[in-house]
């Protein structure tokens, strides 16, 4: 498959790619600081079923996290915002940590960067995922980081 990237999509590309680097950095240093969570998922059930977690509450390393109807928002100490959402993977029918353009829209926004169109950034994650950069959940709507 060739793709072809041009300038607007290269902009968005470079967006689409600071937003995954915020994530999985701001991800890491949330779940270091909190033993025994490996993901969002954890922090949900702790919050909402265990009741041992504070829906929203700020970590030793300075990561906030504030749990949300599906998922969970984190920002750092600069203000960097990234959100998720547990999503079902239709090919897995496992809830996936997932983001959309919104998401991205809101994490460019809260670095004071203007963000591409929405298509831009849509089309720019089908790329990153065609590149193996970053998995489709469900077409043209959720994405999230490549299985480790």
């Amino acid at each position: 498959m060739i793709l072809i990237v041009d300038e607007d999509t290269s902009a968005a590309v470079d967006a689409v790619r600071s937003y995954v680097l915020a994530l999985r950095e701001i991800r890491s240093r949330l779940f270091a600081d909190l033993p025994g969570m490996a993901g969002v998922q954890d922090i949900m059930v702790a919050v909402r079923s265990q009741r041992t977690m504070a829906r929203e509450s700020r970590t030793a390393g300075g990561i906030e996290y504030s749990v949300h109807g599906a998922g969970c928002r984190m920002t750092d100490e600069d203000g960097r915002v990234v959100d998720v959402d547990l999503v079902r993977d239709p090919h897995t029918a496992i809830e996936v940590e997932a983001f959309d353009v919104w998401r991205i829209k809101s994490f460019l926004s809260s670095n004071r960067c203007h963000p591409p169109a929405d298509g831009e950034l849509n089309t720019a994650c089908e790329q990153l995922a065609a590149r193996g950069e970053l998995r489709v959940v469900q077409p043209g709507r959720w994405f999230a980081l490549p299985l480790t």
